[in-house]
């Protein structure tokens, strides 16, 4: 579903069916979307929600790109607590191009630090500077020890 016009209701429509029915569906593309831009009259709480659904529940979406989908502050500490869940079974999780800075780095460090499933995390072309990459370095140094 990368490179359309996907919005927030679009997004909570597919993510309803995809828990609801337990889907075998592994990769899940909303790249380049406006999903978080809540212009398209569902609100962020109904948003928030899909998004933690869609991370923390056990479903067979392994590999989710959610790059370029106007992420912000709110959506990183509802990813980072979905990571939490004993359930999450996410192994990639794309965040590219959402103007992620130091502060949403540490925010999703929080969750990233308990997660055990987690192997790729693109965090590509964001506002990181070498402050954010000290702390991601941390949070791999203390899942090693997990």
């Amino acid at each position: 579903l990368g490179y359309n016009r996907v919005g927030s209701r679009g997004f909570i429509s597919m993510v309803t069916q995809l828990v609801d029915a337990n889907a075998t569906l592994c990769v899940l593309i909303f790249y380049n979307n406006p999903i978080f831009s809540f212009t398209s009259g569902q609100s962020d709480k109904d948003a928030h929600s899909a998004l933690h659904s869609l991370i923390s529940q056990k479903t067979g979406i392994r590999f989710i790109n959610l790059g370029k989908t106007d992420l912000g502050n709110a959506e990183c500490e509802t990813i980072s607590d979905a990571l939490t869940s004993e359930e999450c079974s996410m192994i990639f999780l794309g965040l590219s191009e959402n103007q992620i800075d130091d502060e949403e780095v540490a925010v999703l460090c929080v969750g990233l630090e308990k997660n055990t499933t987690i192997k790729y995390l693109n965090l590509s072309d964001n506002e990181i500077t070498d402050s954010g990459v000290e702390t991601i370095k941390q949070c791999v140094e203390r899942r090693a020890e997990l």
